[in-house]
């Protein structure tokens, strides 16, 4: 038993773990259908939990003891480590679904904040909680799933650039990153309603690309070898 009593729901799980190049566990928990819990420090939804990998609390957490790395997030579906940053995925609600940057002791603004600080009340809170605002939201949304980093040579046009796929619409994304690798320059779309829900993708080490669908009972792996 790593870690437990993560409330859940019939909807925002969130779910997603990576582990970092220092060896670190990372657990993403949606909101599990009550949004209080995302600005609620001792509740460990709403969170992108950080812990080592036999369950104990690292001591360099934002807080003692707590294994909170950032919160105020929904739903947060996708989590990858990559130019030695963690980037994120994350569920809105009818309005600005969310691509993040994730950075210790962030708040990330959930319920106060839906995508950028971009009106008066949100502005606010934003600037008294230390809210780190998205580097891409979409409204509508596009039910933005699992998120992988592409930077091989097999397929040249997708380098330098995180992969997402969402389910609404049923496409892959790319997001072609700048050079600092902390904002996106370019979106383009990719097999649109090709395939049914796409819930999750992985590169392999010689850059192929496989995405995992999500269609109630008829799911299956797509593995893509060039653009």
């Amino acid at each position: 038993l790593i870690f437990d009593n993560i409330a859940a729901s019939n909807i925002h799980n969130g779910s997603r773990i990576a582990i970092s190049p220092d060896h670190k566990l990372y657990i993403s928990t949606g909101d599990a259908s009550d949004p209080t819990r995302s600005q609620t420090a001792s509740s460990p939804n709403g969170k992108i939990l950080r812990l080592n990998l036999d369950g104990t609390i690292p001591a360099d957490n934002p807080v003692a003891g707590n294994p909170y790395w950032s919160w105020g997030h929904r739903n947060p579906q996708g989590l990858v480590f990559a130019n030695n940053k963690l980037y994120s995925s994350e569920h809105g609600p009818n309005n600005d679904d969310e691509i993040n940057i994730i950075e210790k002791g962030r708040n990330y603004g959930w319920v106060n904040v839906k995508g950028f600080c971009d009106d008066s009340n949100e502005q606010s809170f934003c600037q008294s909680n230390n809210v780190a605002e998205p580097i891409e939201a979409w409204t509508p949304t596009i039910a933005t799933a699992g998120l992988d980093y592409y930077n091989h040579d097999l397929i040249p046009q997708w380098k330098n650039s995180l992969l997402l796929a969402t389910l609404k619409n049923s496409r892959l994304y790319q997001l072609k990153l700048d050079d600092t690798f902390s904002d996106i320059t370019t979106i383009n779309e990719y097999f649109t309603n090709a395939y049914g829900r796409m819930r999750d993708i992985c590169i392999s080490p010689e850059g192929k690309v496989y995405i995992c669908t999500s269609n109630g009972g008829n799911d299956s792996v797509i593995e893509i070898t060039r653009k």
